[in-house]
């Protein structure tokens, strides 16, 4: 499938809700830590903080699931995990 056809990708009201609200708290969050960090001498340990307490791992993974249901729903698994292997994966330990 041509990924660049315009074919459409649905998601259940709910979940787009959701999705939207936790985008919008982990942008103007990292946005207003970073700032912190750069410009106030917050120490690194408040993004830390943040991922832990507002539990950024889980919620992230259930955001890229509900897309990514919708998005092989329209192209398939294998062309879904094409695309999750081109995507940038930090290197960890250099």
């Amino acid at each position: 499938m041509d990924i660049n056809g315009g074919a459409e990708v649905t998601l259940r009201l709910p979940d787009a809700i959701e999705l939207f609200s936790d985008l919008e708290e982990v942008v103007v969050s990292l946005d207003r830590i970073r700032s912190r960090i750069a410009f106030a001498d917050a120490s690194p340990q408040i993004l830390v903080d943040y991922m832990v307490d507002r539990e950024l791992f889980q919620r992230l993974a259930r955001a890229r699931g509900l897309v990514g249901d919708a998005v092989e729903a329209v192209i398939g698994a294998a062309r879904l995990e094409e695309i999750a292997e081109e995507g940038y994966v930090y290197p960890g330990d250099r």
